[in-house]
């Protein structure tokens, strides 16, 4: 039986003149909230909870807690105002991190060019990160319970009996998800009023915004509710907001079914190079039918050309017979010649040893969340209560067949989450008009090129939407969450200055470019030369992380 935690609000009530001024209560802030990195920025660090209405648009005297994490701006009288921080999700805490970006920025040097910028950032500005409803900080949704599925891996086990229990499984969490009053409010839209309400509270005239992921979705409701309040937006490897979660998923598939092609497509050139038959059809028939448990130990991690020719290897051996124990297996691992180049067969064996690891792994037996079981949660009810999930279970699982057949990294988890939502007795949320997202400033997308999590055809699809938007690509990366992470002062640069004054790279097409994540640091800011005669030096720019 799932357990969900309830608490005292719903029955408290508020008048509603005090959600028309707001008030936050700030204090010191936990560990459990920020990490143990906060200590490094003394009473800058403070944590806060806002009182904020079950349902901003029908308050009824019900209230949420949520909590606020604010670092304040080093310098008090330089101040400029805040910039919110959303780090993806949903469901993800973001105390941490925004954390880690705070310290990151104190610490750089003012009188390096490259650094500067970032140092006056958290000179000027406050630094926000209102927490999620749900997550620890305010009031906390818990429902889902983490243990194992009761029904054999989907992918490969989709008779009549395992698709009764996944069934059962939906149904189980849907009731269970659904039952506290507080789950139907858990969503972005509420996310994006309670924002507001701490703008206000904070007496900003804007909201300066930089969202990750998911964020690229907080971001953009913000600004087509908002529009006359935003100022600069960040919107880094940002989720196609104009589009529903499950059009995300499929965006997300289907780049990683490119990826592993791609990875693919050395083998199937050159077979014997990776000591296999030399039967190209065969090398991608192999993987329709993998044997035994490999599938199913395997999803995560068919994602590069050793590896892929590895799990070739030794599917073909438990084909032959079941290995009995790990240490066997990887005996014969150790053994085997896998390439003629050198190098290459290092990369296969070392490939192997990790798959071997895996498919021997044992199987849970106690609960495991991705993000804790409160973010787990609220991953849930906001993918439930944010789109509408029309399809049939019929219709589901066809998509299940039809996925187990193209979509070899899938576990059928989006399956579960669509058949839950499918069951979601809450009316959605209300979706907000993107078209006044037009009406806000000029807002700026960073974007891998290689994404997988969130590919570059959304933020392309984006651009092309907004006229107002402009589009900063990292060639050659598959990095997602690109700023603060990279050793590219053409990326750094280029968003620390726009966060900072407004500055954006100027092109007709509205999309610059920097040449990947790990740039010279004299690499050219977009539209900008760098003269002839100076000479390159390594990079030596560190990120935090």
């Amino acid at each position: 039986m799932m357990k969900h935690r309830f608490t005292a609000f719903a029955l408290a009530l508020l008048p509603l003149a005090s959600f028309a001024n707001p008030q936050i209560a700030w204090t010191d802030c936990t560990t459990d909230l920020v990490g143990p990195g906060g200590t490094a920025l003394g009473d800058r660090l403070q944590c806060g909870t806002l009182r904020a209405p079950l349902d901003h648009i029908a308050p009824d005297g019900r209230f949420f807690d949520v909590g606020v994490v604010r670092i304040r701006a080093a310098a008090a009288d330089q101040r400029q105002g805040s910039l919110f921080v959303n780090t993806g999700g949903p469901g993800a805490h973001p105390g941490r991190l925004l954390v880690a970006i705070a310290r990151g920025w104190s610490q750089e040097d003012p009188d390096d060019p490259d650094t500067a910028d970032k140092y006056r950032l958290a000179q000027r500005f406050d630094m926000i990160a209102v927490i999620p409803r749900g997550l620890r900080g305010g009031t906390e949704y818990r429902c889902l319970t983490g243990l194992p599925p009761r029904y054999a891996f989907l992918p490969s086990h989709l008779d009549d009996d395992n698709w009764r229990k996944v069934i059962e499984e939906a149904n189980a969490q849907s009731s269970a998800c659904a039952a506290p009053p507080e789950a139907r409010f858990i969503s972005t839209e509420q996310h994006v009023h309670d924002m507001d309400m701490v703008r206000r509270a904070l007496g900003d005239d804007s909201l300066n915004f930089y969202g990750i992921s998911y964020g690229g979705r907080v971001g953009g409701w913000y600004a087509a509710m908002y529009p006359t309040r935003v100022g600069r937006m960040l919107l880094d490897s940002p989720m196609l907001f104009t589009h529903d979660f499950r059009a995300a998923m499929e965006m997300t598939q289907t780049a990683r079914r490119k990826q592993f092609q791609k990875a693919l497509a050395p083998i199937v050139a050159d077979p014997v190079l990776y000591g296999l038959p030399d039967d190209p059809s065969a090398i991608t028939s192999s993987f329709d039918d993998l044997p035994g448990r490999t599938r199913e130990m395997w999803y995560p991690f068919l994602d590069s050309t050793p590896r892929l020719a590895a799990a070739l290897w030794i599917a073909g051996w438990i084909r032959e017979a079941e290995p009995e124990s790990q240490s066997k297996l990887e005996g014969r691992i150790r053994r085997q010649t896998f390439s003629a180049d050198a190098s290459l067969d290092r990369g296969i064996r070392w490939a192997a040893m990790q798959l071997a690891a895996h498919y021997f792994a044992p199987a849970p037996t106690v609960p495991r969340f991705d993000a804790g079981q409160d973010g787990d949660s609220v991953r849930l009810a906001v993918g439930c209560n944010d789109s509408r999930w029309a399809f049939s279970d019929d219709q589901i699982r066809a998509r299940a067949v039809n996925g187990a057949a193209r979509y070899l990294h899938s576990n059928g988890d989006d399956i579960l989450e669509e058949l839950v939502c499918s069951r979601w007795p809450h009316a959605t949320a209300r979706l907000p008009d993107l078209t006044r997202v037009e009406q806000a400033p000029p807002f700026l997308l960073l974007q891998s090129e290689h994404d997988v999590a969130t590919p570059a055809e959304g933020s392309r699809n984006l651009l092309d939407r907004y006229p107002n938007a402009r589009l900063l690509t990292a060639r050659g990366s598959s990095v997602h969450g690109v700023f603060n992470f990279t050793t590219s002062q053409c990326i750094e640069r280029t968003v620390a200055r726009y966060l900072l004054d407004g500055s954006l790279p100027d092109s007709e097409s509205r999309e610059s470019y920097c040449e990947g994540t790990n740039e010279n640091p004299l690499s050219a800011l977009p539209h900008t030369p760098v003269p002839a005669s100076t000479p390159a030096t390594p990079a030596t720019h560190d990120e935090f992380r």
